[in-house]
């Protein structure tokens, strides 16, 4: 039997503000994934700007097959279809997604949440929210972008090694929040943001950087888990998405966000 309060529909849409991203909207009280729902979405015409929402999904998924835990009813799990007529800058798309989600949090809660590279949003060094981008092609051509979002709302606890390294909204700020209406003001801002990314703006990828963990600051690398040697400056990311750090002998190195991740010292 559930024991939480269901995801109101209904009050989520009178709050949406948008064009058209959440405008097809497909809610499920449990559903295993809803990237892998998301990837399976067809019928006629484009299933661009479409939402999936659960409120209890039962096989989310992280980075590199990691099981993504979230108590039921108390978050925000859900995906979001992108149909881009190029198949690059996924990664840059990705880091736009959780500049939005940060720059809600810090509206709405009025806590600040940095970017940590490639996928998540953190507050005060613990994960607040992660990301999965997948795409899907047929042949040569890009068919979908699909982009999980698991944010921690008012989750009280976390179990296991969790209890160290997850936090929530609630937990950070002492209150509830109307998960409903915190949707609709991330998707307002993730459908400004792609709309930005689409332009090849270069302002989003300024914004972007100064959200992210370590900009501009000395730090290691550690790529394909081997340690580089030295330290490197963090310069963030360049225009097509790809992180960029300046060694000691002032050589601006390049990589994608498959190869390297950066560690403070």
């Amino acid at each position: 039997m559930r024991d939480w309060i269901l995801f109101d529909s209904e009050l989520f849409e009178n709050h949406l503000a948008t064009s058209w991203l959440g405008r097809s909207f497909y809610f499920f009280e449990e559903l295993p994934s809803t990237n892998s729902y998301a990837k399976q979405l067809n019928g006629e015409g484009t299933q661009h700007g479409a939402l999936v929402l659960t409120d209890d999904q039962t096989g989310g998924r992280g980075q590199y097959d990691r099981v993504w835990k979230a108590e039921s009813g108390k978050n925000l799990t859900f995906s979001l279809v992108f149909e881009p007529q190029k198949a690059e800058r996924f990664t840059l798309l990705t880091l736009a997604c959780a500049l939005a989600v940060s720059e809600t949090v810090y509206s709405c809660a009025d806590a600040e949440a940095r970017l940590k590279w490639p996928n998540d949003v953190l507050c005060k060094g613990k994960k607040l929210c992660g990301i999965l981008t997948e795409t899907q092609f047929s042949g040569n051509k890009l068919e979908r972008v699909v982009i999980g979002i698991g944010l921690n709302v008012n989750q009280n606890r976390f179990e296991g090694e969790l209890s160290d390294k997850a936090t929530s909204l609630k937990k950070e700020c002492g209150k509830e929040f109307v998960r409903e209406k915190l949707l609709a003001d991330i998707l307002q801002r993730i459908e400004y943001h792609y709309r930005l990314w689409n332009q090849f703006n270069a302002d989003l990828v300024k914004q972007i950087n100064k959200a992210l963990i370590g900009f501009g600051e000395w730090t290691r690398l550690k790529v394909n888990d081997e340690q580089l040697d030295g330290e490197f400056k963090f310069l963030g990311v360049n225009e097509s998405g790809s992180l960029i750090a300046l060694n000691k002998d002032f050589d601006i190195r390049t990589f994608s966000h498959e190869q390297v991740r950066v560690q403070a010292t």
